[in-house]
């Protein structure tokens, strides 16, 4: 019998997945539908059916238009790839009406921590974390750069939500801003500036200000079933390859800090743990957690190029089909990168 997924709104790798699953899946395993805001989508070339999102829709015609599809095209499962927060607060009506949801976490109060960075640091207390301080005005980021720079220690500041890094800066009072402005520089600030636009926003928007880890970071692409670590890719980013590449590795220290979130957050499904180096005057190289998200990574066809394809065996772990011990493990070693595509979206179309 052929399953039938929809998986809704969400980022890039919605397709990336899709385009996985069928190429490791047997024929008739899986019926993949994709919805969007949009007809203008690359979902269209790879889903096997493809529905276009009310435009405009509130929180409740929204979720009423998806119980409504499911029921008329015989959707079982529904994977969500973006909203889970109105997701879990309407998980009874989905199973009342028989319809499974992969969900990254049991209730909207743990999905709250863990996109708040403050408030998932302090659930991680015994996860090596990087030394960071909560603030709100520019008086409270003074104080944390008195308390962070300690002459040799680097500062960086980053939202208390946010994804795709946006909002990161690394203080540096080195530069002008003018030579920042002119060199397109969106990865530092100016401590002064940083203070001036706190002061603008009136203490309403909070950010964590942080030591800066210097090392190479992490991404784990992580397979959990409520709690439990099932699979993880480690994709090592080195700082010399500058983002040109990054490496598979087996890692058992970012596998152990992986465990600890998915086991503190209870997380499901496919997520995605970041870690970051803290280098010691010693040489020694300690991994410290940085942030978790209820979501596949933006570079989930490059991990599975490592032998796992994690969405396809993420579907068959979430249906049943397949036990744990029979999920492969991921090769170690292997150098990947991402080469963008172009696709058509539709031919004899004027403007």
């Amino acid at each position: 019998m052929t399953l039938r997924f929809l998986l809704t709104r969400g980022l890039s790798n919605v397709r990336d997945a899709i385009e996985l699953i069928h190429q490791a899946m047997a024929p008739g395993e899986f019926h993949l539908g994709a919805t969007y805001f949009t007809e203008d989508t690359p979902l269209r070339g790879v889903a096997d059916s493809f529905y276009l999102e009310p435009a405009n829709a509130d929180a409740e015609s929204y979720v009423e238009w998806l119980l409504d599809l499911c029921r008329t095209q015989d959707f079982q499962w529904i994977w969500p790839q973006s909203r889970w927060s109105l997701w879990l607060q309407t998980q009874d009506r989905f199973a009342a009406a028989g319809i499974r949801l992969i969900l990254p976490c049991p209730d909207a109060e743990t999905l709250a921590a863990l996109q708040d960075k403050a408030r998932a640091n302090a659930r991680l207390e015994a996860a090596p974390l990087p030394r960071s301080w909560s603030i709100a005005t520019a008086e409270e980021f003074r104080a944390a750069l008195a308390a962070l720079g300690d002459g040799a220690q680097r500062v960086c500041i980053k939202p208390v939500q946010s994804i795709y890094g946006l909002g990161f800066r690394l203080i540096d009072d080195a530069k002008r801003p003018l030579d920042r402005l002119l060199n397109n520089d969106c990865f530092t600030v100016g401590s002064a500036e940083f203070a001036a636009l706190l002061e603008t926003a009136g203490g309403q928007r909070p950010f964590l200000a942080m030591e800066y880890l210097a090392g190479d970071e992490r991404s784990m692409d992580c397979l959990a079933q409520d709690g439990r670590l099932v699979r993880a890719v480690i994709r090592r980013k080195p700082t010399a390859a500058q983002g040109r590449w990054q490496l598979i590795e087996n890692d058992a220290e970012g596998w152990a800090i992986a465990a600890q979130v998915v086991a503190e957050f209870r997380l499901n499904g496919l997520i995605n743990v970041q870690t970051r180096e803290r280098l010691h005057p010693d040489g020694r190289r300690e991994q410290c957690f940085l942030e978790a998200n209820p979501r596949m990574a933006g570079g989930i066809h490059m991990a599975c190029q490592a032998g796992l394809n994690l969405p396809y065996w993420g579907l068959r772990l979430a249906a049943g089909t397949v036990k744990v011990a029979d999920i492969p493990w991921p090769a170690a070693g292997v150098r990947v990168t991402k080469i963008e595509q172009a696709v058509v979206l539709a031919r004899g179309v004027s403007a």
